[in-house]
């Protein structure tokens, strides 16, 4: 799996960039955090707890706790509920009785 978290950069106006100049700004992953493959974090975003994270993803603005989030621009596309508990994918509920934890 490839992730890729990008906090450095270049400034924008070619002298500047030219001057050599780079910085680096933190990014922030929360606890329980699943991010999917070839997703990319860009500098200064903060992913939330219990977040997922989609495949292919290019997050570019923070990400609040206990959502599912995907796209390119990264968005919200709904919050992690009890419902979800019961599920493996989708719509696909678990076969097996030892999966939850108390």
């Amino acid at each position: 799996m490839k992730l890729t978290m990008l906090g450095t950069g270049n400034p924008v106006h070619p002298d500047s960039r030219n001057s050599g100049y780079e910085y680096g700004i933190d990014i922030t992953i929360g606890d329980n955090v699943w991010i999917g493959g070839n997703a990319c974090i860009l500098p200064g975003v903060t992913v939330g707890d219990n977040v997922v994270i989609g495949a292919g993803s290019v997050v570019t603005k923070d990400i609040p706790d206990n959502v599912i989030a995907a796209g390119n621009p990264c968005r919200i596309l709904r919050t992690i509920t009890e419902e979800d508990r019961d599920f493996y994918y989708r719509d696909r509920r678990f076969d097996v009785d030892d999966y939850l934890v108390t």
